[in-house]
């Protein structure tokens, strides 16, 4: 970043990113109507303004990660997420301008190992364009631990960073309101995800009908769910550290929960409750156990209400009908899979049958199968999905990293100026870990699988700056102790 730019508020510069993301999304939501030549314009002046503002490109970034729009251009869909790829441009601009070197992450083994695993896994690819996608997807996720500590290194910069990924999930929430409302997607839902199939993206081009479930803009409740359970915790970090703005951010977290409501995901909402369960046990003895304890009983009301409220029919139908889309049709395909992905990963338990080998080995295998995921379906369990992928060295790997970051987190629960950020952000990666119990696209989607990586990158950039501070204390210490 130059001098002139390092030098003007930060406001200014959150105000800016803002502001190029909401015009993002009126250009995106207007492609339709927009001539050719209006767009490659656009994305012209878009390049030269960041081509040195990585950090005005973060924001944009995060704002983006739930509005992942696809355009294709001749055989080749192109996501928003895309980004992620992009922004390493202007980030090595940026550091060769100022001389600055880039960080190394402390997790950089692990991450070797797994650009190992990615590379066999496109030598081993029975579909070399999907590999071929499902591959920089991770890789361009992963690289986000290196992005995100070098850009948020300030707690200015940091709080930023989570205040524009609040304003993002609000809109999410308020259009998921908006499409239970009507009882349809709404338009937005298909501009960000037209129905068009590839070799990249196969199965894109059908859609389940309208299920009186929210997904807002995202590809399924099941994801939006979990997405959201990522953003509640950071939305109670702004409502207790901004004191100015502690309503809004009060009211902004209450939307979050109730759309979080509406998409009627059970495994969302009981990694929820589960992951407030254990702090509280966790944080019994210190001064937050009062604040979770008050969680988990507004949550164990919330589970009465719906039990009496209007709901309850839909609940009954659910558990207690028989067929496809009932509890028992759920539990019994949910195991299939979960056996299936075992025996996968039994036959190849080293390293994996390799990224997106795993759906063709499942349609060979399924009984049922859906017009919208034609090329085969994927376990719906995290943790089974990455042993069948990626086997025990890519396991050991990713839970390493993720688990490094939670761990971190959590020893900073204590620091006075960092504490409830690292808390919530150590809450935010409990309740993902646990919905790995339950579903996939809590680690593997396009959206909660981007979202998980920027908090694991705010997670280091959190440990960065509660130890530079340290060190500065430490120093101060040492020159008053010299000069006494």
């Amino acid at each position: 970043m130059s001098t002139a730019d390092a030098q003007r508020p930060m406001s200014e510069t959150w105000v800016t990113a803002c502001v190029t993301a909401l015009a993002s999304v009126a250009l995106a939501c207007s492609l339709l109507y927009t001539p050719v030549p209006v767009l490659v314009l656009a994305a012209c002046a878009a390049a030269v303004y960041f081509f040195s503002r990585p950090y005005e490109l973060l924001l944009v970034m995060v704002f983006l990660i739930p509005f992942n729009f696809v355009i294709r251009i001749g055989p080749v869909p192109l996501a928003a997420e895309l980004l992620k790829v992009l922004i390493w441009i202007p980030l090595l601009v940026e550091r060769g301008a100022s001389g600055k070197v880039l960080i190394a992450s402390r997790f950089r083994r692990h991450v070797f190992v797994l650009a190992m695993l990615l590379g066999l896994s496109l030598l081993r690819a029975s579909d070399k364009a999907f590999s071929l996608k499902e591959c920089v997807r991770l890789a361009s996720d992963i690289g986000l631990l290196y992005v995100v500590p070098q850009l948020v290194d300030s707690r200015e910069k940091l709080f930023q960073v989570l205040r524009t990924l609040m304003y993002s999930t609000l809109a999410v929430a308020l259009y998921g309101f908006y499409q239970f409302a009507t009882h349809d997607f709404g338009a937005l839902f298909w501009i960000v995800n037209p129905r068009f199939s590839t070799d990249l993206a196969p199965g894109r081009s059908e859609f389940w009908e309208w299920r009186n479930r929210i997904t807002s803009v995202l590809t399924s409740e099941m994801e939006l769910g979990h997405y959201l359970n990522l953003c509640i915790p950071i939305g109670v970090v702004l409502w207790l550290q901004e004191r100015l703005h502690a309503f809004r951010w009060l009211l902004v977290t209450a939307a979050l929960l109730a759309a979080l409501f509406l998409t009627f995901t059970f495994g969302a909402w009981a990694s929820l409750l589960a992951a407030v369960v254990l702090f509280v046990v966790l944080l019994r003895n210190q001064s937050g156990w009062k604040l979770l304890a008050g969680g988990c009983a507004i949550s164990l009301a919330g589970i009465f209400a719906v039990l009496e409220s209007p709901l309850q029919e839909f609940i009954a139908t659910k558990f207690l009908s028989h067929g496809m889309g009932t509890f028992g049709w759920d539990v019994l395909t949910r195991l299939d899979n979960w056996i299936f992905a075992c025996q996968v990963w039994a036959q190849h338990p080293l390293i994996g049958v390799g990224a997106g080998n795993f759906q063709a080995l499942q349609y060979e295998h399924d009984f049922v199968f859906s017009p919208w995921a034609p090329a085969g379906s994927t376990p719906h369990e995290t943790y089974l999905y990455i042993l069948a992928q990626y086997g025990i060295v890519g396991f050991v790997s990713l839970l390493a990293i993720v688990l490094g970051a939670l761990r971190s987190n959590w020893r900073l629960r204590a620091h006075p100026s960092m504490g409830i950020v690292a808390l919530g952000l150590a809450f935010a990666l409990t309740v993902n870990l646990i919905g790995w119990f339950s579903d996939d696209s809590s680690f593997f989607s396009p959206h909660a699988g981007y979202l998980v990586w920027v908090v694991i990158g705010l997670s280091e950039a959190v440990r960065n700056i509660a130890g530079a501070k340290r060190n500065r204390l430490r120093r101060a210490r040492i020159s008053l102790t010299r000069a006494g």
